[in-house]
């Protein structure tokens, strides 16, 4: 019998039982709405296991609710042992292929708006780890929602069932197969598998049994997607051996750009995927040029940062410029810092500064690359008989940068309970937020230090270990200490208004109720500047947004637009307990030319 109720939410009746968690109709009394309530299976969970499961759980599970997209199922709260969401109404895209096949263009239409909501996870550090066409719903106006963001994401080793494998291996990256941890490349190889599904009603990677299926993933080239559906384009073998090369750096960087290969956005390099991933046939001999696609500017998706696009006047100058070649252009890249790499149209072409000669006009697609730095992309065109004025980007660092050294050297560092080298230790790259970094040598004393690290910032631990007493000496009596009288345990600090707390469970997020979204520029319209802008600020106790900062970046037209409307919004301000706070918050908005 199911609970009568999880905390406030009523239970109404069970919507599903899966592998891992079962799925209730639910009803929320303080905000009149129906929910869907999810729980992990006790019975999966040992009486060893239990405890570090939900500790993790009560860890994990918050960040599904800091995602913010039309297409990804929303998480409204999250208690000791479930995740209260959004009840969303329809059928699963799994039910949906096995009634009919989709119209290419239909199926096109359904995985682009998958590929933002991902991206949009990706962005804010959160890797599904089970997509496929069970967790996604699709609405009866045909609108698809991305679900199990939340449980999803946790590691499953803690849960055993006897001869029962979680997850799904023909949904399944190589690696993960492997044992290696699931990152964002894993999710978008997934979602490729997902997509060829959607093209065709067959499954890349189908074997008769799991271990068969195992070992087609795992080693095996994917057929071309004309084998099942042959009116599909001749180039999406080169797209399809693209996003499911067995190698991860081999795969697209974001599922936007997947999406936009489909579409026939740029072009897609065969020799990109290594020969033993390629079927025999024309699509896998020559670089296949894609039809032109409307004009996209778009960004990387998968770490929250940006790089500020700032266009020197203009994105194509129309300037005629007598005796050149009508047909070329010229384009200049710069960044700061320079030596970051650049690919244009898929293809590296060197390092910044640059300059690109010669350069056919029409739509083009630019990426630039460093290591600690977030991505940029951008796609623009260009016109003929035109030089193009510099495109200059403002690398925005994503990683810190740690340095580590003990007296003596030779220690062995690890962080977060991973080695990641020797002392002296220069330079090693960190992601944000809390870590330990622990540092030990045999015979001395062990060192731990938790740092706190942000983007961009440098760190230094430095170290001197203490040897371990040689247990042969005598050491001299220590004459014990007197009783302690008991202390009582001080009182947690009350929470004081204006606190800057963190966003999570606990919290009543803040509600605009003053303000609109940015207008499109009038400028921006004129250069055909499309693209996506993550800002994040601090909400005060008063409802004002102060220290507002771009993550996500898509120029400088369209970010200070983002960044003005915003500064001019006011809002319900976040609680908790009642008592108004600060938070951080974040806002993204899309501009479609």
């Amino acid at each position: 019998m199911p609970a009568a109720a999880f905390g406030r939410y009523e239970v109404r009746g069970e919507i599903g039982d899966g592998s891992m968690g079962r799925v209730y109709r639910g009803f929320d009394p303080r905000f009149g709405r129906p929910v869907a309530i999810k729980t992990i299976k006790s019975e999966y969970l040992t009486r060893d296991t239990r405890d570090e499961y939900l500790r993790r759980f009560r860890r994990e599970a918050p960040a599904a609710g800091r995602l913010s997209h039309p297409n990804i199922v929303s998480v409204y709260d999250v208690g000791e042992d479930y995740l209260v969401m959004e009840l969303v109404e329809g059928a699963t895209l799994n039910a949906l292929l096995k009634e009919r096949r989709l119209a290419l263009g239909e199926a096109l239409d359904l995985l682009s708006p998958l590929a933002d909501a991902l991206d949009c996870a990706h962005r804010a550090g959160v890797v599904h780890r089970d997509l496929k066409p069970v967790n996604i719903m699709v609405q009866p106006d045909g609108r698809p929602k991305l679900m199990d963001f939340g449980i999803a994401h946790l590691d499953t080793s803690l849960i055993t069932v006897p001869g029962h494998l979680f997850g799904s291996p023909a949904y399944m990256a190589p690696e993960v197969l492997r044992g290696e941890e699931a990152t964002f490349r894993a999710d978008l190889f997934s979602f490729a598998t997902v997509a060829y599904e959607v093209l065709t009603n067959h499954k890349p990677f189908d074997g008769d049994s799991v271990s068969a299926t195992m070992y087609k993933v795992a080693h095996e080239p994917v057929l071309s997607p004309r084998q099942w559906r042959p009116d599909l384009p001749e180039a999406y073998d080169a797209v399809f051996g693209r996003a499911l090369a067995k190698a991860p750096e081999r795969r697209f960087l974001s599922a936007r750009e997947f999406v936009g290969a489909l579409r026939g956005e740029g072009a897609v390099d065969p020799d990109s995927v290594p020969a033993a991933e390629k079927r025999p046939g024309p699509a896998n001999s020559e670089t296949l040029p894609l039809r032109a696609g409307r004009f996209r500017a778009r960004r990387r998706a998968w770490l929250v940062g940006g790089a500020a696009l700032l266009v020197g006047g203009a994105v194509v100058a129309r300037v005629q410029m007598l005796g050149n070649d009508p047909a070329s252009t010229t384009l200049r890249i710069e960044t700061t810092p320079p030596g970051a790499t650049v690919w244009l149209d898929g293809l590296v072409v060197g390092q910044s500064p640059l300059e690109l000669k010669n350069l056919r006009a029409g739509p083009r697609h630019l990426r630039i690359l460093e290591d600690g730095y977030a991505p940029a992309e951008v796609s623009l065109e260009l016109g003929e008989g035109t030089t193009d004025l510099p495109l200059r980007f403002a690398m925005s660092p994503t990683t810190a940068r740690l340095t580590v050294r003990s007296e003596p050297d030779g220690a062995t560092v690890s962080v977060d309970g991973g080695a990641i080298g020797t002392t002296p230790l220069e330079q090693a790259l960190l992601g944000p937020g809390r870590h330990e970094v622990r540092v030990e040598r045999p015979g001395f004393r062990a060192q731990t230090r938790r740092i706190q690290a942000g983007a961009g910032q440098p760190l230094l631990v430095a170290l001197r270990l203490e040897p371990l007493v040689d247990p042969g000496h005598a050491q001299p009596a220590v004459k014990p200490r007197a009783a302690l009288s008991a202390s009582p345990v001080p009182s947690p600090t009350p929470l004081v208004e204006g606190a800057l707390v963190e966003l999570d469970g606990t919290v009543t997020p803040p509600n605009r109720i003053e303000g609109r979204p940015a207008d499109y520029p009038k400028k921006a319209r004129k250069l055909k500047l499309k693209g996506s802008v993550l800002v994040e600020t601090i909400i005060t106790e008063k409802g004002e947004p102060t220290e507002i900062r771009v993550l996500e970046s898509a120029g400088t037209l369209l970010d200070e637009a983002v960044v003005e409307a915003v500064r001019g919004w006011r809002f319900e301000p976040a609680r908790k307990g009642g008592v108004k706070v600060k938070v951080r918050w974040r806002y993204q908005q899309v501009f479609e030319r």
